[in-house]
């Protein structure tokens, strides 16, 4: 028997956003093929080495493009966004007054390599403030030319503490092996993995937010090894 790749709870979480009809195929196989796709990022192996719990691994392959080319994903993704919005609205008890304004721009969390005069200074004219750290050896030159090296660099220590949550996204993102290695041929098929790989973290948080524990599907590909 094929070992589930979501749970029970995941699923009900995702099976409302699916489509059926001309983009989906009969209800009893929808999540088998789902799943089928799911074992294929997962893991990184070839569509036919596809084990025949899920299907015969050409309908599945041929249902996975007609997602991704109908967009299914990015809509799926969205769908749990709006449902994490939603819970996020339900926790907070004070009245709303319509949709909130976007938050401005107002700081870059970037790495030492973008310490450099020609990428801080397109995000001075926008009055956007960089928070990245400096080099030594661009410190050492601006305290070398003295008054004439200018101010020094500003350095939010605070939120250049929070620039690894972008870090630790990247990893949960690259722990299937299928997205890891980047081997797609194509670019829309390596974007529908990635959206299918966030798609599937998503569920974990709301269930989270709902006070139960999401359900985790064994090692990531760091911890099996890359083929």
């Amino acid at each position: 028997m094929t070992r589930r790749q979501v749970a029970g709870d995941q699923w009900q979480l995702i099976d409302p956003f699916l489509p059926m009809g001309e983009y989906g195929p009969s209800p009893g196989r929808l999540r088998d093929q789902f799943e089928g796709v799911i074992w294929r990022f997962r893991t990184g192996a070839q569509w036919r080495e596809m084990p025949g719990g899920f299907g015969p691994w050409p309908a599945v392959y041929g249902r996975f493009r007609i997602w991704r080319n109908a967009g299914v994903f990015t809509a799926l993704l969205e769908g749990l966004m709006l449902e994490d919005l939603v819970a996020e609205a339900e926790q907070d008890p004070r009245p709303s007054a319509g949709r909130p304004a976007p938050h401005p721009v107002v700081a870059v969390v970037a790495d030492k390599a973008y310490s450099s005069r020609a990428h801080r200074a397109p995000l001075r004219e926008c009055r956007i403030k960089a928070a990245d750290p400096e080099k030594k050896d661009q410190a050492a030159n601006l305290k070398k030319k003295g008054s004439r090296g200018g101010r020094p660099v500003a350095f939010g220590a605070g939120l250049y503490r929070d620039h690894n949550t972008i870090e630790r996204l990247i990893n949960r993102l690259k722990d299937w092996c299928g997205i890891a290695p980047r081997f797609d041929k194509t670019p829309g098929s390596y974007l529908a993995g990635l959206e299918l790989r966030a798609l599937m973290i998503w569920p974990g948080d709301l269930l989270q937010t709902a006070g139960r524990s999401p359900h985790r599907t064994g090692p990531g590909c760091a911890a099996r090894g890359r083929r």
